[in-house]
């Protein structure tokens, strides 16, 4: 099987079309799983949707790092809660820095007056 639409594109055409496909493959990547998870998650769920090993999540839940639910021995997490989390942790650019130190010291100096 031969790809030969690819040779009739220039190479502003042929990114765009890399740009799009990965685009979409990500994009299945990071929805897929996450439509197949129930609403509430055990510990094993939990652990592979974020990642992360049984040990460290029992260590945030322990350290009430991370939102979950206890009923009795087991511990429950809400899928809603786990992405409202991972969202927390959300590192902001060095301009949007710069535009909030901004916005301090023209508040501030309104303030002193």
């Amino acid at each position: 099987m031969t790809v030969s639409f690819l040779t009739n594109l220039d190479e502003k055409e042929f990114k765009e079309f890399l740009k799009q496909a990965l685009r979409e493959v990500l994009n299945e990547g990071i929805t897929k799983p996450a439509e197949s998870l129930p609403e509430i998650l055990d510990i094993k769920q939990a652990a592979k949707y974020l990642r992360l090993k049984l040990t460290t999540l029992y260590e945030k839940t322990s350290r009430k790092l991370i939102p979950h639910f206890k009923k009795g021995n087991r511990l429950y997490f809400q899928l809603a809660d786990l992405q409202s989390w991972i969202r927390e942790g959300k590192v902001k650019t060095a301009e949007q820095i710069s535009g909030d130190a901004a916005t301090y010291a023209l508040t501030a100096k309104k303030n002193q007056y």
